[in-house]
């Protein structure tokens, strides 16, 4: 892609949303130029699925190879841990990771995994990062997961990619001998836009810098920091500068008070999650950066290349942490006499058990396959985001279904699954909210149609919204959808707008994709009749897996004209209509669960094709419960009632809110503050 205005920041334009606008041009550069970076060499797979050509049966199934290749290589690493942990080592008195597991794992090369042998690393790819993360969060150590994924994939990865030889040379091996790298980006004030920080510095005129991130440009929730550790800092490079870079520090042993050359802090945050690891707000005036720490990037940019591996290695985490469900509940159902004999013999609670294992199947699936994709120089866009939302959903869904089976039990202070229970859940917050990544992912894997087919009807219509002098018309005034409604109130900026879309070539366009895609499903009509075991597609295919993995391709096919569909109904609105967005993405996301979990366990025993089979129904269940185009009606009136409900809280006019006062933030910000 070229660093352009995308088609989405240009609606938003269009729609009066200036603002919007603005930050999301600002991030779609950032994430176009990690594509420059990256250089992928083959349109992703999720796209693939729904416009064509359809990935082979091979590289559907490449993500098993790769968890069969690495499988057996996290041993050294992982013992070294359990070691710890059956020795009662693993955590300190108050909880935390303790020294004696870091310098047990630090000496099997953990912290430096994946970083080069030159620095110290064990030089191990990210499938073989997975296979660590998905056994220590399997086996109670979730926690030291969570440690050396933030350590690996957004720490030492940044400096990797991005990293100058020097920096690499200096930082690098403290990474690998187990320094903790954090990664500061969120602020007491701001959270995923990432381009409204307020944290600066300044530049002196020997090239150094100072830093400024005080009161509501603290960083918050910043996991690994700690007193000693390193960290790389997004900052604005002035106060009110434009740009944003990023910093490698090595954080003082101890606080520094006002009085000193400068100011530092490093408190716990606060958050419930993650109480086992490093969790800090970090406060800075005046703290000085030599010039040799700036990584020659923007920082956004950065988080965004390093995101995609920590979005995989969330779903390894979750993976593992939901085989720890299943062990723990299924041990819990044999052991435990409920009426007529074992829980275990009862179909309930072995529904929720196979719902545990089919997530922690789904999660591993769709990470191995995100990684071999990575590798293999295919664009990730899509399927990363997709990968992180199932897996997180996923994770929640196991933990109410272990809740179900050990019931009062699951609550335990001392039961890892009541300890795996604030973790799972914030798998769905962390790096991104799922609902929001969803979104993201429609646009990614829609943006070469829309810019093709669409983009001459978003130029209509902001055609449409200026006055004759050019001015952008009041928002009462603009046309977000040319319909017969506009037509009646606004008759003659419709009809002219229906004209100027008459000439326009990729209109004429969208009706030739239109007719040849309606044609080229009518002549596959007939071959849904053909048995899927004569096929060769699917014979590759175990028996049971076969007719899941063949519906799941058609469905993604229709949904290209599913979002034909809301793009036509909704057009200009669409920039605002987040549900009917959100709701085709949940319907990618089973979909391409689906495939990916019935060709995964293709390479795998009859009991994982087992655990395939059901949740693949499982997930046909859900996707069927969603409506979206025959919906779209009652979803109209859903958006109503969901408009209605907020501009009632916005005003103060809810009456359920009466007499309930809110309880102060734990870290207030000043939300009337305006972002430069």
């Amino acid at each position: 892609m070229n660093n352009q205005t995308s088609t989405t920041a240009r609606a938003l334009a269009a729609a009066g949303d200036a603002d919007s606008a603005r930050d999301v041009g600002a991030l779609d550069n950032a994430a176009q130029a990690v594509d420059r970076k990256l250089a992928p060499s083959r349109v992703g797979l999720v796209e693939r699925l729904i416009y064509g050509p359809r990935p082979t049966v091979a590289e559907l199934q490449s993500g098993a190879a790769m968890a069969g290749n690495v499988a057996g290589t996290e041993r050294a690493v992982v013992d070294a841990a359990l070691g710890c942990l059956a020795r009662g080592e693993a955590f300190t008195a108050n909880g935390k990771l303790s020294a004696t597991l870091r310098k047990a794992v630090a000496a099997e090369r953990g912290f430096g995994y994946t970083v080069p042998a030159e620095f110290g690393g064990a030089n191990a790819s990210y499938g073989a990062l997975a296979a660590v993360e998905e056994a220590l969060a399997a086996n109670g150590l979730g926690p030291l997961a969570v440690e050396i994924s933030g350590q690996l994939t957004i720490g030492a990865g940044s400096l990797l990619a991005y990293g100058d030889a020097a920096q690499r040379r200096t930082f690098l091996p403290l990474v690998a001998e187990g320094r903790p790298m954090a990664f500061g980006l969120t602020e007491v004030g701001t959270g995923v836009n990432a381009k409204k920080i307020q944290a600066y510095v300044e530049e002196q005129g020997d090239g150094s810098y100072r830093l400024f991130a005080e009161g509501a440009a603290n960083k918050l929730w910043i996991t690994n920091a700690v007193h000693g550790g390193l960290i790389g800092i997004v900052a604005r490079i002035g106060k009110s500068g434009p740009g944003i870079g990023l910093f490698i520090i090595e954080l003082p042993a101890q606080n520094v008070e006002a009085g000193s050359d400068y100011e530092f802090r490093c408190e716990p945050s606060g958050v419930a999650a993650f109480l086992a690891n490093f969790n800090s707000r970090l406060h800075f005036r005046n703290f000085p950066i030599p010039k040799a720490n700036r990584i020659p990037a923007d920082g956004v940019e950065v988080l965004f290349y390093c995101l995609r591996m920590g979005r995989c290695m969330l779903a390894a985490m979750a993976a593992g942490y939901q085989r720890m469900l299943a062990r723990d509940a299924s041990h819990y159902a044999l052991q435990r006499l409920g009426v007529g004999g074992p829980v275990i013999r009862h179909e309930v609670p072995r529904l929720n058990l196979a719902r545990i294992l089919g997530g922690a199947l789904q999660a591993h699936a769709l990470a191995f396959l995100s990684l071999r994709q990575d590798a293999d120089g295919v664009d990730l866009a899509g399927l990363r985001d997709l990968t992180k939302s199932a897996a997180a959903s996923a994770g929640v869904e196991s933990m109410l279904a272990a809740e179900h089976v050990l019931g009062g039990r699951a609550f335990h202070m001392g039961s890892r699954v009541n300890e795996a229970r604030v973790n799972l859940h914030l798998f769905g917050v962390v790096e991104g909210e799922d609902d929001l990544i969803l979104m993201g992912m429609v646009r990614d894997i829609t943006q070469r149609f829309v810019e093709r087919y669409l983009g001459s009807l978003l130029g209509v219509i902001q055609a449409a919204n200026r006055a004759p002098d050019g001015s952008q018309l009041p928002e009462s005034q603009r046309i977000l959808r040319i319909g017969l409604r506009t037509f009646f109130r606004y008759p003659l900026r419709t009809t002219v707008a229906k004209l100027r879309l008459l000439v326009q070539p990729s209109f004429w366009l969208l009706g030739g994709w239109v007719l040849g895609n309606a044609l080229l499903d009518l002549i596959r009509l007939p071959a849904r009749l053909v048995p899927s075991a004569w096929l060769p597609r699917y014979r590759a295919l175990p028996s049971p897996l076969r007719r899941h993995a063949r519906y799941a391709e058609r469905k993604l096919r229709m949904l290209r004209w599913s979002y034909l569909g809301i793009s036509a109904f909704f057009q200009l609105e669409l920039t605002r209509a987040q549900i009917p967005l959100q709701r085709l993405g949940k319907c990618v996301e089973h979909l391409v669960s689906i495939l990916v979990i019935c060709h995964h366990a293709a390479l795998r025993d009859g009991g994982t094709q087992q655990v395939a089979a059901l949740q693949s129904q499982l997930l046909r269940d859900k996707y069927r419960a969603i409506r979206i185009v025959t919906g779209l009606v009652a979803l109209q009136r859903t958006r109503r009632a969901v408009s209605a409900i907020g501009a009632s809280i916005e005003a103060g006019q809810c009456s359920m809110l009466d007499g309930v006062e809110p309880q102060p933030f734990g870290h207030p910000w000043d939300s009337t503050r305006k972002a430069s």
